[in-house]
C-alpha cells in the first residue's frame, strides 16, 4: 500500500555527520569497480557509478561497518548524457536478504519510491497504472540535482533541489545500508553524498541492543559456550584485519591503474614517432646516395677532361667544367647537410628507441 501526504512527517534534526564525501581524493566511503557489466571509479572529484549492460542494475554501497538508522541523506546526482533509464539512492539495504527501498529519478522530471524484497517489487509513490512514476517541476531534466531524504520512523521525506515534494511510508525496513544505483544502460555522477544523524537517537538504540544481547547471554550463559564465542571473536578480528590489508592493497593497484596507463600510452606515442624518423630516414639516405653518386660523376668527368691531350677540348670544356664544379660543390653542400641531418635522426632514434625499452620493462615489471 502506498499513500499521497501534503506535508512533511519527519521534523527530527539531523545534525551530527556520519559520512561526508567530495570525491577529492582516492580515498573514497565508496567502492571502485572494474567489470564487464558496470564501471565505478573516482574521476575530478565525482564518482561515477556505470551500468554497462543492458539488464539489471549496478549498485554501490557506502563502505561502513555500522548499520543506519534515523538519518538524513543529502546527495548530489546528475544523469550522464546518453543515459537510456536513470538512477538514484538506495536507503536501507539489508545485509542478510536482497531488500532495500529506491529512489529512482529520470531525465524526464519523473522520479518514483518502490520497495525491493527479494522477486517482489512493491511501488511506494504513484500508481499501479504509472508503475509508481511522478512527474514534479522541481526536478532538473539536465544537469545537476540536489536530493534531500529524511527518514525515520517509517517516514521518508524527499525534497528536489530544497523544494519538498513526497513523503511515502514503510514500517518493514527502518535500519540498513545506504548508497547509490545506475539503471541498465545508465551512468549517475555524484558529486557530494553526506549522511547526518542524531548521535543521541543512535546511543539510546545502541545501548537498547547491548541489553537485549546481554540478558539474552545472561539466561543461557555456559562458560563452554562463552569459550566458543571468544574464539570466534579473535577469528573475525584476524580477518578483519586480514580484510584490511587486503583492501589497502587493492585500492593501491587501482590508484596505478591511471598512471598504467599513461605508460601504456606514451609508449604507442613514441612507437608512431619512431615510425616517422625511420621514414625520414630513409628518404634522407636515399637523397644522400643520390648525391653521392652524382659527385662520382662529376669527379670521374673532371679527371677525364685534366687527362685529355687535345688542347682545343680542354680549351672547349672550360665553361663546362665550371658548371661542374659550381653543382659539386653545390652536391657537397647538400652531401654535408643530408649527413648531419641523418646523424641527427639517428640519434633522436636511438634516443627514441630506449626510451621505449625502458616504458616497456615499466610495464612488463608491472605486470
Amino acid at each position: 500500500m502506498s499513500h499521497y501526504v501534503n506535508a512533511q512527517n519527519v521534523f527530527s534534526i539531523f545534525t551530527d555527520t556520519l559520512s561526508k564525501d567530495e570525491f577529492t581524493t582516492q580515498k573514497s566511503n565508496f567502492p571502485q569497480k572494474y567489470t564487464s557489466s558496470e564501471i565505478s571509479i573516482i574521476e575530478n572529484g565525482q564518482y561515477r557509478l556505470k551500468r554497462l549492460s543492458d539488464q539489471g542494475q549496478s549498485i554501490s554501497y557506502l563502505k561502513t561497518d555500522n548499520t543506519i538508522y534515523a538519518c538524513e541523506v543529502i546527495a548530489e546526482i546528475e544523469i550522464a548524457n546518453g543515459s537510456n533509464n536513470g538512477g538514484g539512492i538506495v536507503l536501507y539495504g539489508q545485509t542478510m536478504s536482497n531488500g532495500a527501498i529506491f529512489l529512482e529519478f529520470n531525465k524526464k522530471r519523473q522520479f518514483r519510491i518502490y520497495k525491493q524484497s527479494g522477486s517482489q517489487h512493491q511501488n511506494l509513490s504513484g500508481t499501479v497504472k504509472d508503475n509508481g512514476w511522478l512527474k514534479n517541476k522541481n526536478l532538473a531534466s539536465v544537469g545537476r540535482n540536489t536530493i534531500r531524504l529524511k527518514m525515520e520512523h517509517g517516514y521518508f521525506d524527499l525534497y528536489f533541489n530544497n523544494h519538498y515534494v513526497y513523503t511515502a511510508f514503510d514500517t518493514e525496513y527502518t535500519s540498513g545500508k545506504i548508497g547509490v544505483f545506475a539503471d541498465n544502460n545508465s551512468e549517475i555522477i555524484l558529486s557530494n553524498f553526506i549522511i547526518l544523524s542524531n548521535k543521541e537517537q543512535y546511543k539510546n538504540i545502541l545501548s537498547k541492543q547491548i541489553v537485549e544481547t546481554a540478558q539474552s547471554s545472561s539466561s543461557n550463559s555456559n562458560p563452554a559456550f562463552e569459550e566458543v564465542i571468544l574464539l570466534f571473536k579473535t577469528k573475525i578480528d584476524q580477518q578483519q584485519l586480514q580484510i584490511s590489508t587486503l583492501q589497502n592493497e587493492l585500492d593501491k593497484c587501482k590508484s596505478m591503474l591511471n598512471y598504467d596507463t599513461s605508460l601504456v600510452t606514451r609508449s604507442r606515442e613514441l612507437l608512431k614517432a619512431n615510425r616517422k624518423l625511420t621514414l625520414k630516414l630513409d628518404s634522407t639516405s636515399r637523397v644522400l646516395n643520390q648525391d653521392k653518386k652524382r659527385l662520382e660523376y662529376l669527379e670521374s668527368l673532371k679527371a677525364d677532361i685534366e687527362k685529355g691531350n687535345n688542347g682545343d677540348l680542354v680549351i672547349s670544356l672550360t665553361t663546362i667544367l665550371a658548371d661542374v664544379k659550381k653543382d659539386q660543390q653545390a652536391s657537397l653542400q647538400r652531401t654535408e647537410l643530408a649527413e648531419e641531418s641523418n646523424k641527427a635522426l639517428k640519434t633522436e632514434n636511438e634516443v627514441l628507441l630506449r626510451e621505449i625499452k625502458r616504458l616497456k620493462y615499466i610495464i612488463d615489471t608491472q605486470k
